[in-house]
């Protein structure tokens, strides 16, 4: 019984941060995927990061989509800066790839973005 009561505890501190199916997810995740069930502590920490990234249904997706155990804030925001970095990145490269073949004189303007066969309308 006192295993219920825990249970119930954890998704008490979890459910108003991240709905019931994510808590729930994030419970079943650390029990049987890594073996780590929560303590409410646990839960009570784990909470206040999930708050404290902005966006606390991103940090535990996140956090089940990597398998990580746990997740702090500086960990989201620093994969979240790694992420729009990539993007920004590929953006750039594109950009210069344009620039480069107008200098270059060939004439790609019936391709859209870049992409042979796809026509602009």
């Amino acid at each position: 019984m006192a295993k219920d009561t825990a249970s119930q505890e954890i998704m008490e501190i979890l459910r108003p941060v991240l709905g019931e199916e994510l808590a729930a997810a994030i419970i079943e995740h650390r029990k049987r995927t890594l073996k780590k069930p929560l303590t409410a502590y646990a839960a009570r920490m784990q909470a206040r990061e999930y708050l404290m990234t902005g966006d606390p249904v991103g940090a535990a997706e996140m956090q089940i989509f990597r398998g990580w155990q746990a997740i702090k804030c500086d960990w989201y925001l620093k994969e979240k800066a790694k992420e729009a970095g990539s993007i920004n990145s590929s953006t750039r490269r594109t950009t210069v790839d344009a620039a480069r073949d107008f200098l270059s004189g060939e004439d790609h303007s019936w391709d859209a973005f870049g992409f042979p066969g796809i026509r602009r309308h």
